[in-house]
């Protein structure tokens, strides 16, 4: 077998006794505008389906929305994670932009079955309703940016997860820097990369403004997550090293 290809996968919890009742809540929650058959959950009136994986209750839910809401989500949201009976998993391809009016439908149909909240299993991140939806409504690139990429770290670098889904790099930086600064640097790269669609090359420099400090370029790629891994971006990874 070749690789995997890419996904944007999201995990949804929700009060679903068994995939039995999944099915009827689907029907009976949106009026049988979605339905879901197989491993496929469909909207017939627009011809559109989405593979959908259910799964019984997982003891670590509260605990991996917990790390993945970075603090943001409530402790009675958390309390309802902890108590979910199923969870749904919905697998897009992986551009967020050319996937979002979907992502927004397909969402909002599981959270009027009573879905909790969501989970971007490719990024490691989570958010509450109004939280996600704002973001995927919003005509500023940074709320996308920040509902589908985090900043994360391991002993050597700082380092982004989640620009896959934007069809780009990551971006990495000495762990050597101050936190609050290697974050600014690295979100107001992904956002250049984002925004501008520059033409990047090894040797190139940025600085966040004129009178900054330049950081040299050099294209790497991803080996922290084994291309299995929902992580994984195949896209590689910009490094930036302060320039001298």
């Amino acid at each position: 077998m070749g690789p995997l290809e890419p996904e944007l996968l999201l995990c949804i919890p929700g009060p679903w006794n068994d995939r039995s009742e999944f099915v009827r809540t689907i029907v009976s929650e949106t009026d049988g505008e979605f339905l879901f058959a197989g491993m496929i959950m469909a909207q017939p009136g627009r011809n559109e389906h989405v593979p959908l994986d259910f799964a019984p209750h997982d003891p670590q839910m509260r605990k991996a929305f917990e790390i993945a809401g970075q603090g943001q989500l409530p402790e009675p949201l958390l309390q309802q994670l902890g108590e979910h009976r199923g969870v749904a998993y919905l697998h897009f391809p992986v551009r967020i932009i050319n996937e979002k009016e979907r992502v927004i439908r397909f969402t909002a149909a599981l959270r009027r079955c009573r879905g909790l909240a969501v989970k971007i299993e490719s990024a490691g991140i989570a958010h509450e309703w109004d939280q996600w939806f704002s973001a995927l409504n919003s005509e500023r690139p940074v709320d996308l940016y920040r509902s589908f990429v985090v900043l994360v770290g391991d002993s050597r670098q700082y380092y982004s997860c989640g620009m896959h889904h934007f069809g780009l790099p990551d971006v990495e930086v000495d762990r050597k820097l101050e936190i609050r600064e290697a974050a600014d640097l690295m979100n107001r790269f992904n956002t250049w990369q984002i925004v501008e669609e520059p033409n990047i090359a090894s040797g190139h420099t940025f600085s966040v403004t004129a009178d900054a400090p330049r950081y040299r370029i050099t294209s790497t790629e991803d080996s922290r997550h084994d291309p299995s891994n929902p992580f994984h971006n195949a896209h590689g990874v910009w490094n930036l090293m302060r320039a001298r």
